[in-house]
Formats: structure tokens, sequence, C-alpha cells
């Protein structure tokens, strides 16, 4: 049986979400896969990979928020509205913020670990 691949594992897995289903999707064990996920540069190719689909759809979706944001407004802003649309509007607004700062925080938070630490001294 030949070897499989890194980039035919990289894709199972980015593409499945979970070992298991990446093994029947390389058709391979959940063991090789494993065990490829404990090599070092493996893993950062994996991490590097899972974290530019992030980027990827982050940016998709900030590019949408405004235009979302101000249809929000003005069915808020519209006192033709009726109330409970207007307060469905609001509610729509806080929520999606409150997503946007936890998504955001997120992405802070691991951009943060990805740097290097350098000796300050």
């Amino acid at each position: 049986m030949e070897r499989l691949n890194d980039e035919t594992i990289l894709a199972a897995l980015i593409s499945c979400g979970s070992v298991r289903r990446a093994a029947k999707v390389a058709d391979c064990s959940e063991t090789t896969i494993r065990t490829r996920l404990t090599d070092g540069e493996f893993k950062a190719q994996y991490t590097a990979a899972k974290a530019a689909i992030l980027d990827e759809a982050c940016d998709a979706l900030t590019a949408r928020l405004t235009r979302a944001i101000d249809t929000l407004c003005d069915v808020l802003d519209n006192t033709e509205n009726a109330a409970t649309m207007r307060l469905s509007a609001v509610e729509a607004v806080l929520r999606r913020y409150l997503r946007y700062l936890e998504a955001r925080f997120i992405i802070l938070t691991r951009q943060t670990r990805q740097k290097p630490h350098s000796a300050a001294r």
C-alpha cells in the first residue's frame, strides 16, 4: 500500500473536521492521521491551513458586514415599522455585535499565541 501524502491527509482533515471522517475520506486508519498530527511540521501546516480558511471566511463576512448593519439600522430607524419589528432589529444588531466581538477576541488570541516570543532583556 502506497504511503499517503500530507496534502491528501490535510485536505481530508480540513474538509471533514474530524479524524474519524477524514480517515474514511482519505481511505486510511485513524491511527495514521493521529500519528501525522504528532509531527510538528505537519501540525503546523494543518494549523496554518485552518487559520487561512478562518481568515478567508472572516474577510468575506467583513466585506458584507456594513451592508447588513445598514439594512438592520434602516429597519430600526423606520418609525413606520411596527415596534416589534424595530425591537427585533435592535436585538439582531446587538446579538451580531456580540458575536463579532467574540470572534475578534478569538482571532486576536490566536494571533498572539502564534507570534514568536522574544526575550525582553
